[in-house]
């Protein structure tokens, strides 16, 4: 049944209004009857009315000023004015309050039977319409993920106009802040064939690797956890502390090989210019990734140990070629036909990148930016800093400030 509530300050129109139509005909029922604005509107909260009968002038609140207040607390009723001002400013107003129909007393029966029918129509496509939102609802949380992943592809792969992006974001309710930073993890499948083909499945093994990776960076706040087509595990994220979300690539890598035994690559960038340029700040990642993940499983290793440990003041070659049991020579001629780099500038460059991500962050003076990266001494940080930028550390951090 439908519910009509009937408000206007004579009884004996409420009592017309009442016997004016056989109701049940309509599977209408009326609930209740206000003599002035202030009940009317007590009546609508308690009640629910699927219809409302509004006289215009009514004491304590009148009709528009009803109108006005059911507005503010978003309603879903049915308004009808029926009054017996006929003042065009009256129905104007009223019209634009968005009340149904404007009726003027006395009204005959038929205008009344005609005004309801039209009124029941409108409710029963309110109420296909909300039907409808709430499946479009359940569908968009049931396919939310999937929906998510279409719109980080596309994302990735540049497919969004700048204001288009804007309006996705926003829809998916991701919110990101001025700083923003990018990790991406890639298994090594030669590395961990073994493994991986007698205990793993694809779908499985991103999902612990992403589990594991989120435990460790839920404190520098993730916002995006996306896993490619290639199967990267991509996490953008807003961060407030550089020199924290740096160090958490050391214990992402030792935690994904102690509880899964696999052996990654992980890269992370500091993305400067916001959102507009994470695409290209995934695209350099990938390419680099993709580069690393073509040398042979020994260099791998040793790059491996070089990026997690760049931060040690003493590290050395031959620290690094004892690890895996190799000759010092044999270990930098490997480097130089694999990456291209000696050792020494291979640590130089690695440790420089390390210390631009940090650079941008005001608080830290140069010579805790130099320990940082595994100087100690504050010259020689900055001799280095200006044979692989061109520029010295101050003079940088003043052109990026």
């Amino acid at each position: 049944m439908y519910k009509l509530l009937i408000a206007d300050d004579e009884p004996r129109i409420r009592r017309g209004l009442r016997n004016a139509l056989e109701w049940n005909e309509f599977s209408i029922e009326v609930v209740g009857e206000a003599e002035d604005g202030e009940i009317a509107l007590i009546q609508t909260e308690k009640l629910k009315p699927d219809i409302i009968f509004l006289d215009i002038c009514m004491p304590f609140l009148n009709g528009l000023e009803l109108i006005k207040k059911l507005n503010e607390t978003d309603h879903n009723c049915i308004i009808i004015v029926i009054t017996g001002y006929d003042e065009f400013e009256y129905m104007h107003e009223a019209l634009k309050l968005k009340t149904f129909d404007y009726l003027l007393k006395p009204v005959p029966k038929e205008v009344l039977r005609d005004t309801v029918n039209k009124a029941i129509l409108e409710i029963s496509k309110n109420e296909e319409k909300k039907v409808y939102l709430d499946w479009a609802d359940k569908q968009l949380d049931e396919n939310s993920d999937m929906l998510k992943q279409v719109f980080l592809n596309n994302w990735l792969k540049g497919n969004y106009v700048y204001e288009k992006l804007l309006n996705e974001l926003k829809f998916f309710k991701y919110k990101f802040d001025s700083g923003i930073a990018i990790v991406v993890i890639k298994v090594i499948e030669r590395l961990n064939h073994e493994v991986y083909s007698k205990n793993w499945d694809r779908e499985l093994l991103n999902f612990a690797l992403t589990n594991v990776t989120l435990e460790i960076m839920s404190k520098v706040n993730p916002e995006v956890t996306y896993i490619d087509e290639d199967n990267n595990i991509v996490i953008i994220s807003n961060v407030s502390n550089i020199s924290e979300w740096l160090n958490i690539a050391n214990e992402i890598e030792n935690k994904i090989y102690y509880y899964l035994h696999f052996t990654v690559i992980m890269q992370q960038k500091k993305i400067k210019n916001g959102i507009v340029d994470v695409e290209n700040v995934y695209n350099e990642i990938i390419d680099n990734i993709n580069k690393i993940a073509a040398y042979k499983p020994i260099v791998l290793l040793a790059i491996r140990y070089i990026d997690s440990n760049y931060n040690v003041n003493d590290l050395n070659l031959g620290d690094v070629a004892e690890k895996f049991n190799l000759s010092s020579s044999y270990l930098s001629k490997l480097l130089k036909r694999e990456v291209g780099l000696s050792f020494i500038d291979y640590l130089t460059e690695y440790r420089i990148n390390k210390s631009i991500c940090i650079m941008d962050d005001p608080k830290f003076k140069i010579y805790e930016i130099a320990e940082a990266v595994g100087y100690n001494n504050q010259h020689y940080f900055c001799k280095a800093f200006k044979k692989v930028m061109g520029i010295a550390p101050t003079e940088y951090r003043g052109r990026s400030m």
